[in-house]
Parts: C-alpha cells; sequence; structure tokens
C-alpha cells in the first residue's frame, strides 16, 4: 500500500468523517480508514469500503424512516429464518434479502412489507386502520365510526383518572360509549361491545390496549393496571364527549370501579345479548347507572 499524494508506505487506521452522496442527498458517518502517517491522505481497503458503504446506506436509511440492515437481519433472526426462508415468508427473491443486509436499500413499499410482516405492532395498528376504514354505521357501532385517535385518547384520560386494570377499563369504556349514545344518539368511540365472560368488552380490545403499550402511550404496571405515559390531547373531544367522560370518571370516583363492575353484568344489553354477539346501541336506554 502506498500513498497516491506523497508515496508513503507507512499507514495506521484511524476512524474518518466521510459525506457520501445516497440518492443524491448528503450523508455523514464515520467509518475506519488506513490514513498516511506522513500527509494523513486516506486510503481504504476493500473491507473498509464495504464498512462505508454499508454505514453510509443505513445512515440514509435512518434519516428516511426506513429499516437499517442490522433492523432487517435483527427481523429474520427473530423468527428464526435464513435468508432463503425469509425471501419465501416475504415472497420475495431471496437476491433482495441478500442485498438489504448489505448496503443496497429498499424502497419504501417493501420496507413497509418488511415491517407489517415482521413487526407485531405495527400490523395490529394497521389491522385497526383498515378496520375503522371498513366500518359502516350502525346500532352496533354507536352509529360512529371506529376512530384510534379517539379510543387512544379516551383511554389515557380514563386511566388518567381511574386507576383501572384491562378488566375495570373495558366496562368503564362500555359505560363510556353507552351513556353517551344514550344523551346523544352517538358512541363516543364507535368500539362494538360483545358479551364475554366477564361483562360487555370492547371488541378487538387486546390488539387496542397491546398496540397503545407498544406505541408506548402506556403501560401495564405489576398490578396489572394501566399507566399513561403521555398526557391526553383533550382538543379531540367536543364539550359533550368531555362532560361524558368526566361523568363517568366522577361515577367511578363515587361508587367505586367494583360496583361499575357488577352493575355492567345486570345491564340488558348484557343480559339479553347471547355470548359474543355485538350488543345493540339500543339498550343504553336501560343504563342503571346514574345520570
Amino acid at each position: 500500500m502506498k500513498c497516491i499524494k506523497c508515496d508513503n508506505n507507512q499507514f495506521i487506521e484511524k476512524k474518518i468523517r466521510f459525506t457520501p452522496i445516497i440518492k443524491d442527498k448528503e450523508v455523514e458517518v464515520i467509518a475506519p480508514c488506513m490514513t498516511c502517517t506522513k500527509c494523513h491522505t486516506p486510503l481504504m481497503t476493500t473491507e473498509q469500503m464495504n464498512i462505508l458503504r454499508k454505514a453510509s446506506a443505513d445512515k440514509y436509511r435512518e434519516t428516511h424512516g426506513l429499516l437499517t440492515s442490522s433492523q432487517i437481519i435483527a427481523y429474520r433472526e427473530a423468527l428464526e429464518m435464513s435468508q432463503t426462508a425469509f425471501a419465501r415468508y416475504l415472497n420475495i427473491g431471496e437476491a433482495s434479502i441478500k442485498r438489504w443486509e448489505t448496503y443496497f436499500i429498499q424502497d419504501a413499499s417493501q420496507d413497509e412489507l418488511i415491517k407489517l410482516k415482521c413487526d407485531a405492532a405495527l400490523a395490529e395498528m394497521n389491522l385497526l386502520d383498515i378496520y375503522s376504514k371498513q366500518t359502516e354505521l350502525n346500532v352496533f357501532n354507536g352509529n360512529r365510526r371506529f376512530n384510534f385517535l379517539i379510543i387512544k385518547n379516551t383511554i389515557l384520560y380514563l386511566i388518567t383518572h381511574i386507576s383501572a386494570s384491562k378488566l375495570f377499563l373495558n366496562k368503564i369504556l362500555f359505560y363510556v360509549d353507552f351513556f353517551h349514545f344514550k344523551k346523544y344518539g352517538t358512541g363516543l368511540t364507535g368500539i362494538p361491545y360483545r358479551p364475554l365472560k366477564f361483562g360487555p368488552s370492547p371488541e378487538r380490545y387486546d390488539a387496542i390496549y397491546s398496540t397503545l403499550i407498544n406505541k408506548k402511550y402506556i403501560k401495564e404496571n405489576h398490578q396489572h393496571k394501566y399507566k399513561p405515559l403521555c398526557t391526553p390531547e383533550l382538543n379531540v373531544f367536543d364539550d359533550h364527549e368531555k362532560e361524558t367522560l368526566n361523568h363517568i370518571i366522577d361515577l367511578c370516583k363515587k361508587l367505586g370501579i367494583k360496583k361499575i363492575y357488577d352493575l355492567s353484568h345486570k345491564e340488558k344489553g348484557y343480559t339479553e345479548t347471547e355470548e359474543c354477539s355485538q350488543i345493540d346501541y339500543s339498550y343504553a336506554k336501560y343504563l342503571q347507572i346514574p345520570s
């Protein structure tokens, strides 16, 4: 190895800052490089060049919200798949997997495919998004479309004021929606409810809570109660909706969560609906909680 500037043949490896152009965008990375001991001119080995190319590609991916090569490898290894098996799972060519795990950058649609097939939280969020778009207004969703933004902030607001586990929170949500329907003719969240063993419960509640946890909006503590990790956005609610939320919160504090839980098992909507069928919001007129 000889320096191209001064013909010196003495080099030392150092980490140098580079600003390569990737897809017409300049990125900044630090990578190992052989440096002339005399004039400090950098010269890269083939291995170092590959390291730089991969680091540059990953920096571009990070900047544009794409999975890095190591994240793609981590997804594949979490599924305990070889590159061949992973390619079959994604229904793409094996060569694409090999390229993405080095320094070839996947496009946005390919990136979304990987995430949807490998990221449980994103897949659940996508499922809820599809569900909201396909919802038709009827008496089983309170004449309101399933709205994740409203649901997220409803849950955040409730657990900010009430310490509740999933079991009790399901009942509180039921009363929020059915009480609002009773007063204003629409539910608040657009969630359908079903009469399960432990009382009226929101449809897809596991997906809702796990999405909120994975997105770091809420957490579950050692007592299996939910705690908020961010402040609810109250501007998503109108004044009637805020009144409903505050009324149910006040009732929970006055009557106690156990009383609310017991009352939910006596509601006509729960007792007169076949197991696992959706509860008609029209039963709201028979609610036993105080108005």
